[in-house]
């Protein structure tokens, strides 16, 4: 199968969508275990923390076999230990099983499906505008999550509103897996010498990568409890949520569009990160539904027209062909490294923590991000 073919890369998006099934139901998990077991914050927020850990470590461990297995083979492997591990985690009641349990359903199910989903997209002839996809696809999932799942939890009085629908999930999309390609082409042998100076740029790229991807992971994971804190209830704050996430896809499409037009990454990623900053800011104290919706609109609008130009640049300028697969674990490590930071400095009546959080390392990586991307324009990237 050609990987440039739009069946190949419908089956990337697919699998990409697996991947970040811990990423997309963080707002939705810390409430639904304190609710249904009776679980601490810190508990609750450590079992999502590690299904995203295991996400990372799921990606690093594929710089040991993406080139050597068989993706198909590695696909079918995944969602068959994501549908295992979620039907498992309905009858998991104590904190510590279930985060190891998760933390398998993160490294050998959604982590390996990310690691090929992204090693697919970006091996493509244009990263940039296929990595908006992705994203947009991504938040369509995110979308449905928001709407559906706090509503099943509560109709079923379980955590199986939660789990089930991502078992489901897998399965249904199994007829895609077929128009995955077997693996890598072969690299060409003017790139595959793994220099450092081919290396350089691309590492740079993913420490941007984890940075940026830690402050959205505070906000991310705490956001629907900051809406709570702020006087809404669960649902209402979520359905909020909902519709930030479904306006967000604005974003995603939009640098596909600017991608495909050559739009140079600079200006675009950083006016996002600046507005991701101002809207974190702005995220706190006493939210009415509407003020929630559209502070959370923008901030994700931004958000997804960010992802998919570091992504690609990270793609792009990997000549060695071995970093961009990283790139899930980058991802990951930022989701699990901010929450955990943020949630060291909270108390039971504030979450300005998560705010800090993202402030500062969007910040951080919009100081590292603008020299990259100078480099990345000098060197046709």
């Amino acid at each position: 199968m050609d990987r440039n073919a739009p069946a190949a890369i419908y089956a990337g998006i697919f699998v990409s969508v697996i991947g970040v099934f811990a990423l997309m139901i963080m707002p939705i998990v810390p409430g639904v275990l304190m609710s249904q077991l009776g679980f601490s914050l810190e508990a609750a927020t450590f079992v999502i923390t590690a299904e995203v850990l295991g996400g990372v470590c799921a990606s690093v461990g594929a710089l040991f076999w993406i080139g050597r297995i068989n993706w198909r083979t590695a696909i079918l492997f995944s969602i068959g230990v994501v549908v295992i591990g979620n039907v498992a985690s309905l009858y998991v009641t104590d904190a510590n099983t279930l985060t190891a349990v998760r933390f398998l359903v993160g490294l050998l199910g959604q982590g390996t499906a990310f690691a090929v989903g992204i090693a697919l997209i970006g091996s493509t002839n244009d990263p940039d505008k296929n990595f908006g996809l992705v994203i947009a696809a991504q938040v369509a999932f995110g979308v449905l999550t928001l709407l559906t799942l706090q509503r099943l939890v509560e109709g079923f009085d379980s955590v199986g509103g939660v789990y089930l629908p991502l078992a489901a999930l897998a399965v249904i999309g199994l007829p895609l897996v077929r128009n995955l390609p077997a693996g890598f082409d072969a690299v060409p042998e003017q790139h595959a010498d793994g220099s450092s100076s081919s290396l350089l740029l691309p590492v740079v790229g993913l420490v941007v990568m984890v940075i940026w991807c830690s402050g959205l992971g505070s906000m991310w994971t705490f956001v629907s409890q900051i809406g709570q804190a702020g006087g809404l209830e669960a649902v209402v704050a979520q359905e909020a949520l909902a519709i930030s996430s479904a306006v967000a896809i604005l974003g995603a499409f939009g640098a596909a569009a600017l991608a495909g037009k050559g739009v140079n990454r600079f200006l675009p990623v950083t006016i996002a990160l600046l507005v991701q900053m101002g809207m974190a800011w702005l995220l706190q104290d006493e939210l009415s539904f509407v003020e929630l919706a559209i502070k959370a609109s923008i901030f994700q609008v931004f958000w997804n027209l960010t992802g998919p130009f570091i992504m690609g640049a990270i793609a792009a300028s990997d000549t060695a062909g071995k970093v961009a697969v990283l790139i899930p674990a980058a991802q990951t490590a930022g989701f699990f490294v901010g929450p955990t930071i943020a949630v060291q400095f909270m108390s039971p009546d504030s979450f300005a923590a998560a705010n800090l959080t993202t402030i500062i390392c969007c910040g951080i990586a919009l100081l590292i991000f603008v020299p990259l991307a100078v480099r990345l324009k000098a060197a046709g990237h």
